[in-house]
């Protein structure tokens, strides 16, 4: 009955509105012969697996004859696609509209035919067998006209952004829940490796930077994947929704793959050898240097073992160096290199998964340090610390040739000055220079390569104005004042090896003197503190820290001066007395 009411309107309207392209346009009789689309450009009815890599590539191009609808009326035909599972008869369609109403043709991307599907109910990772067909039609009170039914299969993906890096963490793995510590997975196009410890149930999350930056950081957590192992489940904390590992603790090939919406967690076997996280012995090989063997397996170098799963040693690397990690003296199942291929990104990958580990070094010595149980590996340069030091400051004036100050091995120097509370030092590297200068450290003790004045008064061991010991130890990065005070002992004075004859300390001359009377026989030394630990003796023009016994000048009473803050060197004079 509405059918014929409208036609009676469309015999008067046609004339009024025949121009005017308009769903309000009456419709034209039912007696004209309308037509359907004809596809021109065949569906493909391949089965297509959908992948989020190409959500901007064109899953299909439709094209078509326009449709013939009430021709001659001047109505605007509609197209849109329909698609539904093969066998509904279309009673559960949803549509895919044309960008324009007057296009015969629709590029349908990959990314918006799985938007619609997710959408409309389907879900991701799940294959369909569904059929299309074109829709023309000018007004939903008129039939509408359909093109051919064309099938087709696809499979859909999870629509979660592959990211730029993942890293891992958590209390399942060696970091924590520590985001600066993460562990670096490797990216191979949208699937994430890596090869680390996971401990039974403990829990883990993977993370797009390594930092927290609010609702992002559970952007990948256990509602990100479509496809998950039976060894994690979801761990039920309200919104982190972080896995739980359910597998016994060990360690695993974990690969989070975003392009099919898969994570897989397994041991990695090679030969029979089932990797795990700790070993007895690790060994370096490689072309590293001149003096390691090349290549050569059966006598690769043992590391030092620290830990579970921790090694460590120390090496010259040259620029162009090469090398992995063998967990036996020959070419066998277990090595270890860079993940993926030869490079250095401080990621480990067992054999299989792994190239040679690259580095220009420079012919400087690094310590390298692999933690299997982690799955990382690393170098650092170990800093070659200054052989030879002066001492320079307001108790010389700044003069940057610098003060003498005695080498005691283990890059320990120790220097003797006269300090006041206002008496500030530093270590110069280089006489005559600026650069390179060594000064206060972090807290009062301590020195630091580039470190500030080293103000005497605030340093924990200086208590009253005199003279002190210097001692600086460059490895520990320490400086510590020892005050001094001298004499000359030995058998060659009169309080032979128990008593020593003291000397006073001259701050014009910065020298230690006095009379001492020797015998014709016999040896002296000079010591501070009437004790042994700090003792000089050698020669007169060169004396030596703990240096040996020097011989009596002969019978009788002598000027006898030390000299320990000299430029060059320690020295010493005995004079007969006037």
């Amino acid at each position: 009955m509405n059918k014929i009411k409208y036609l009676l309107i469309v015999l008067v309207a046609v004339f009024i509105y025949s121009c005017q392209e308009d769903f309000e346009t009456p419709p034209a009789p039912p007696t004209y012969n309308n037509v359907g689309p004809v596809v021109t450009n065949s569906v493909d009815d391949t089965t297509a697996v959908l992948l989020k890599e190409n959500e901007d590539v064109a899953w299909d191009t439709l094209a078509w004859n326009a449709a013939v609808l009430y021709e001659g009326q001047g109505l605007i035909t509609h197209y849109a696609i329909q698609i539904d599972e093969q066998g509904n008869n279309f009673a559960s369609l949803f549509e895919i509209e044309s960008s324009t109403t007057s296009e015969t043709e629709i590029v349908i991307t990959v990314g918006n035919l799985n938007t619609k599907l997710l959408a409309n109910g389907y879900g991701p990772v799940q294959t369909y067998d569904l059929e299309l067909r074109i829709k023309a039609h000018v007004h939903d009170d008129l039939d509408s006209v359909y093109s051919n039914i064309y099938p087709f299969t696809v499979t859909t993906y999870k629509d979660v952004p592959v990211p730029e890096t993942l890293f891992l963490f958590g209390d399942a793995t060696t970091v924590g829940w520590g985001a600066d510590t993460s562990l670096t997975t490797y990216k191979e196009e949208g699937k994430y490796t890596i090869f680390t410890y996971l401990e039974n149930d403990k829990q883990f999350r993977f993370l797009e930077t390594q930092e927290l930056e609010g609702e992002n950081d559970f952007k990948y957590n256990f509602n990100s994947f479509a496809v998950l192992p039976d060894n994690v489940d979801d761990a039920g904390n309200d919104d982190d929704n972080n896995f739980k590992f359910t597998g016994a603790t060990g360690w695993y090939k974990i690969e989070a793959d975003y392009l099919t919406s898969t994570l897989t967690i397994a041991e990695h076997t090679v030969g029979s050898e089932t990797y795990t996280y700790d070993y007895d012995n690790l060994y370096i090989v490689g072309d590293y240097n001149d003096a390691d063997p090349f290549w050569d397996a059966g006598n690769a170098v043992a590391m030092t073992k620290v830990s579970e799963g921790l090694f460590t040693i120390e090496k010259q690397l040259k620029d162009g160096a090469m090398f992995k990690f063998l967990g036996q003296q020959s070419w066998g199942d277990l090595d270890w290199g860079n993940i993926g291929g030869d490079g250095n990104i401080g990621t480990l990958g067992p054999k299989e998964f792994n190239g040679n580990i690259t580095f220009d070094g420079g012919d400087k010595t690094y310590e390298i340090k692999v933690n299997i149980k982690e799955g990382t590996y690393g170098l650092t340069e170990i800093a070659t610390l200054p052989q030879e030091i002066w001492l320079v400051g307001s108790v010389n004036g700044w003069n940057n040739y610098g003060q003498y100050l005695a080498a005691l091995g283990n890059n320990v120097h120790a220097g003797y000055q006269y300090l006041d509370d206002a008496s500030e030092i530093k270590i110069l590297v280089e006489r005559s220079s600026w650069d390179g200068l060594w000064g206060a450290g972090a807290s009062p003790g301590e020195i630091a390569d580039g470190g500030g004045n080293i103000v005497a008064s605030g340093l924990p061991t200086y208590t009253v104005p005199g003279f002190y010991e210097i001692k600086f130890d460059l490895f520990n990065g320490t400086v510590v004042l020892t005050p001094v005070a001298i004499g000359v002992i030995g058998s060659a004075q009169v309080g032979d090896w128990s008593t020593d004859t003291d000397l006073t300390f001259n701050t014009t001359t910065k020298v230690w003197e006095g009379q001492v009377t020797f015998f014709d026989t016999g040896e002296y030394k000079f010591r501070a503190n009437d004790d042994w630990a700090i003792s000089f003796g050698g020669t007169l023009e060169t004396i030596e820290y703990n240096g040996g016994n020097l011989a009596t000048p002969g019978a009788g009473t002598y000027d006898v001066t030390l000299d320990l803050s000299g430029e060059e060197k320690f020295s010493a004079t005995v004079v007969a007395a006037k």
